[in-house]
């Protein structure tokens, strides 16, 4: 068994009001499950009403990075608080010690008002290498570094012949194009940042993201089966994306829509 649940599709910041409601406001986190486990990727606001109370699969969380729209949801779950079992948390990007100091500066005074990350006991922070020999071998978990400002990393997933990968807050990049395909070879769903089009990207270079436009080439010189464009912007209403999308001209590449499940 694996599938994703997205919890947030947006970037930067959440977005509120009828014209978001189809495909949802709140920032980035995704849920990959197995058959023994629950892996949320990010805690934008997704993360807030994520349901984390005591099952039998183990829990973790894994971040991308540190931006605040892939963290910012963190505390705001409550079941951190009544958990008594553990939720592994990690990344590639650091060390698990320096990953816990960085957010327990985030989440304390001046910047949030109480200081409850003490209280969140069910957080234990370990090395990436350690969720990965605990996955090993019923899920083969990878990492790839990607272009954006501080430095991400994507991450792909993969139980017998089936593969997701999540691959956002990336800056396509041609010169890296043969690693980024080879990284998604035969994935059935890849997650694509479609932060922007192409003609918005051109006073944006530098920033970190990439364009549904790349989504659609990336997608047709690639073995994906299935691209979802992720991490839209903020200001981009329903109508807006439904017009991206009705005037898109590649095929197996769809928008990410809140509440979406895909079971492989």
């Amino acid at each position: 068994m694996l599938s994703l649940l997205i919890h947030g599709a947006r970037g930067s910041v959440p977005a509120t009001g009828k014209k978001f409601s189809k495909y949802g406001g709140n920032t980035t986190c995704f849920e990959i499950e197995t058959e023994d486990s629950r892996i949320f990727i990010d805690a934008g606001t997704g993360f807030s009403s994520a349901n984390i109370d005591e099952d039998k699969k183990k829990v973790y969380l894994l971040f991308t990075h540190l931006h605040h729209d892939h963290l910012q949801g963190l505390l705001f779950n409550p079941g951190l608080f009544t958990r008594n079992q553990e939720i592994m948390v990690c990344s590639a990007l650091m060390n698990g010690s320096t990953l816990k100091q960085y957010l327990a500066e985030y989440f304390s005074p001046p910047f949030f008002p109480p200081n409850v990350f003490s209280y969140a006991n069910c957080l234990n922070f370990v090395d990436f290498d350690h969720f990965i020999m605990e996955k090993s071998p019923h899920l083969v978990v990878q990492s790839i570094g990607l272009k954006h400002p501080g430095g991400a990393f994507g991450y792909s997933f993969k139980s017998g012949s089936k593969k997701i990968v999540i691959m956002l807050d990336n800056e396509f990049d041609t010169d890296k194009e043969c690693d980024l395909l080879g990284f998604c070879e035969n994935a059935d769903i890849l997650l694509w940042d479609g932060m922007y089009t192409n003609e918005e990207i051109t006073n944006k270079k530098g920033w970190g993201h990439s364009t549904v436009e790349q989504a659609i080439y990336f997608t047709r010189n690639s073995t994906v089966k299935k691209t979802v464009i992720c991490h839209h912007s903020p200001t981009r209403s329903d109508d807006e994306i439904d017009n991206i999308r009705a005037n898109m001209t590649g095929k197996n590449v769809e928008f990410g829509i809140e509440g979406t499940k895909f079971c492989l």
